[in-house]
């Protein structure tokens, strides 16, 4: 678990909080040695409370018959940013106070190795073993597949490994494979309720793997970074969607995507012309919000002490690359509607109590 948490003017802009930083520390009920409120840093769980008593809403999780909103982080190649949007809009979720589990769908393991775990040395459970359990009719124990990242279960991962790439083989064989991955989710309802949002990193290319987790989303996050490359690879992510669109019309099912353009320089011709071809041919599918090419993406995992890696909005909150994924998460909030709680909340600004 990561012992992670925000300064205060960072913490306000999570919160929608307008007014003092003294009356925003009265929200806490910290003092120190002379009376006075006092915080340091905020944790999510701490946002969290702070919003939910800024709304009047009960801290209590309500009791749903429905999984979460799922954001499905795709591309049809690799090297587009896909862990990296999963990995930061995660965090900044959980930072603005909703509940959030990860669920690392690669075999590379890129998003375990984010933050900080050592998929070769430790023990996993990925997401391909509990599919294959529930499919099997075995019993499934999600929990103990979990790995707490934030404290309070504000974030949490299902880890991944290499043996992940296995998944292909037994879905291979099985009935309605397409709705592996959707069955385990229906299976562990009463366990998924307890959260705001599901962020899936898949893995790059069509496998069966990657269809069965798309088959359980209703909007896939394409993640495009600004080449001609990714350009070809959007076009055959957006034709592996209609394919599945017209196979399974019959069931109500409809898949959609929403598009994050990646690696934005304004020096470059390049992601200047990319950017321009995807917002002709994708108008009302590109997010408004564009990643910029920054270095300190670069720096998220550390070479040398893996357990030192974590998400640039982590390492580098005041970076030009961090204020984007923030403007990215609200846009993402908006358009997949993941609610506070059982809230519709989408981040405001409030005045001060």
């Amino acid at each position: 678990m990561r012992n992670y948490g925000v300064k205060s003017r960072f913490a306000q802009e999570f919160v929608g909080f307008s007014g003092s930083n003294k009356a925003f520390r009265n929200l806490f009920g910290d003092r120190d040695s002379n009376g006075e409120p006092y915080h340091r840093l905020y944790t999510a769980e701490q946002i969290r409370q702070a919003r939910l008593k800024l709304l009047s809403a009960s801290p209590e999780i309500p009791h749903s018959l429905s999984i979460p909103p799922i954001i499905n982080c795709r591309m049809s190649k690799g090297g587009t940013g896909k862990t990296t949007i999963a990995a930061n809009i995660s965090s900044a979720l959980a930072l603005f106070g909703h509940r959030v589990l990860m669920i690392d769908g690669d075999p590379q393991a890129s998003l375990t190795s984010m933050f900080g775990i050592n998929w070769v040395t430790e023990e996993i459970v990925h997401i391909g073993e509990l599919m294959r359990r529930q499919y099997r009719r075995e019993h499934v124990n999600l929990q103990s597949a979990m790995r707490q990242i934030y404290a309070g279960g504000m974030l949490d991962l299902i880890a991944s490994d290499i043996t992940l790439a296995d998944a292909d083989s037994w879905l291979m064989g099985a009935t309605n494979r397409e709705a592996a991955f959707k069955r385990l989710l229906d299976s562990q309802m009463e366990i998924l309720t307890n959260y705001d949002v599901i962020v899936i990193d898949s893995a790059p290319g069509t496998t069966l793997l990657t269809n069965t987790l798309m088959f359980a989303s209703k909007t896939i996050l394409a993640v495009v970074w600004l080449d001609g490359q990714s350009l070809k690879a959007m076009e055959v992510l957006a034709s592996n969607i209609t394919e599945l669109n017209r196979a399974f019309a019959g069931q109500g099912f409809e898949l959609n995507v929403h598009i994050v353009a990646n690696g934005y320089h304004p020096s470059y011709g390049p992601p200047k012309d990319a950017l321009s071809t995807l917002m002709t041919k994708y108008p009302n599918e590109l997010d408004d919000n564009i990643i910029p090419h920054s270095a300190g993406f670069m720096r998220q995992m550390d070479l040398f002490q893996e357990q030192k890696s974590g998400p640039l909005i982590e390492r580098e909150p005041s970076s030009v690359g961090a204020r984007a994924i923030i403007d990215l998460t609200k846009s993402l909030i908006k358009h997949y509607g993941i609610k506070l709680n059982g809230i519709p909340a989408i981040p405001i600004t409030v005045k001060a109590l």
